[in-house]
């Protein structure tokens, strides 16, 4: 590697030895270990689910599918191809984006580059000059219309599901033979909501954003290899860190609605008006502010780390590209379109984590309202 280093960079500074030595091999082998990892756990995850056979309860309410992501493939599975269609369309205009300021910088502002196109000639210069402008100008106009048409229609699939999964859970509490539905308006109003409303990000936002960040990243390694790596230089720190944060999450959740619920029928109850019912109630308000505070520690330290690994990644592209700039292996036009297209980059990897936290906690969410359905009761199909 250290061949490598001097091969590429002709300098041997102790700086750059680490700092290429960390992007180039310390983060591939890393992050090719996290997604080993990953899809042999999400491959046994399959497995033993095909193996499970459904138990009598969850046959009798088939109508429901067992977790999250099958209830969002039975109800939304045409609406969801849209989506992922439009998210898809939005790739090719994204790079667009990303292209045309370094062309602008590196052709239409360069005399030299004008010149040997255009005969040094003022006017020609100027007039690339407004064609690749008026062409940004039409990305900005394509990208920002695709987004409104991705964001409507997701929010609008996302009320269809809440409405129907109301109805479901009203009609069949209706018809079962559990007389107890002190539980039932936690559930219709608030445990629902999270859950649907992550039915409208179910495929949208890894295609929209993850191909975004990919799509950047490639932009990126076109410039130089060395820039497209040192972007995701510290994400399998974000891969290792993240989850550990989101099951203390789910646990705290899993609790807080377990809470609610006992909360809920307490107050809904006429039978508990003692001293003791009472003492037991007011300590349910101290645990649920308690939970909820640690909820507050967990996500929000989860989050400042986060963004300071991603506020750090810039001093890769200013210590290797800049490196490049000054020894003529990189236009300057090149370093300032790929330090712009990390402004792109960030938020789709925060948004892609965003994502998994919201996928943990409808699932957590889900089960607890599958749960809830299943229990007490048969009663035939509502659909």
């Amino acid at each position: 590697m250290d061949a490598v280093t001097i091969q590429y960079f002709d300098h041997e500074h102790l700086w750059l030895h680490l700092v290429v030595h960390l992007v180039l091999v310390v983060t591939p082998v890393v992050l090719g270990i996290l997604i080993i990892g990953s899809l042999m756990r999400t491959l046994r995850a399959y497995l033993i689910q095909k193996q499970t056979t459904l138990s009598a309860k969850e046959a009798e309410i088939g109508s429901l599918p067992r977790n999250v992501l099958g209830f969002i493939s039975k109800y939304s599975l045409k609406s969801q191809v849209v989506l992922g269609t439009g998210a898809l369309l939005t790739l090719p205009v994204t790079y667009a984006g990303l292209e045309l300021p370094k062309q602008i910088i590196n052709n239409a502002l360069s005399a030299e580059s004008i010149g040997t196109l255009t005969n040094h000639t003022n006017s020609n210069q100027i007039n690339l000059l407004l064609i690749l402008c008026t062409l940004y100008l039409l990305v900005l106009i394509v990208n920002g219309g695709l987004k409104f048409f991705l964001n409507y229609h997701k929010g609008k699939l996302s009320e269809r599901l809440i409405r129907r999964l109301r109805l479901y859970i009203f009609h069949k509490k209706r018809r079962s033979k559990d007389s107890d539905n002190s539980n039932i308006i936690p559930v219709l109003i608030q445990e629902i909501e999270p859950v649907c409303g992550f039915s409208g990000d179910s495929i949208i936002v890894p295609l929209l954003q993850g191909g975004t960040a990919i799509t950047v990243i490639v932009f990126m390694m076109i410039q130089d290899v060395a820039l497209g790596v040192s972007a995701i230089a510290l994400l399998p720190i974000q891969l290792l860190i993240i989850p550990k944060f989101q099951r203390r999450i789910n646990k705290l959740v899993h609790l807080r609605i377990g809470l609610i619920r006992n909360l809920s029928e307490r107050l809904q109850s006429n039978e508990h008006t003692d001293d003791i019912d009472h003492n037991q109630t007011i300590g349910l308000f101290s645990k649920l502010q308690e939970i909820r505070v640690k909820l507050f520690r967990v996500k929000y330290l989860s989050k400042t780390i986060n963004n300071f690994i991603m506020n750090l990644t810039p001093f890769f592209f200013y210590t290797i590209g800049g490196y490049l700039v000054i020894e003529g292996r990189l236009s300057i036009g090149a370093l300032v379109a790929s330090l712009a297209s990390y402004k792109d980059l960030a938020p789709a990897i925060r948004e892609m984590f965003t994502y998994y936290q919201s996928y943990q906690n409808s699932r957590v969410r889900y089960d607890e309202i599958f749960e809830y359905t299943n229990r007490n009761y048969s009663v035939a199909e509502i659909n």
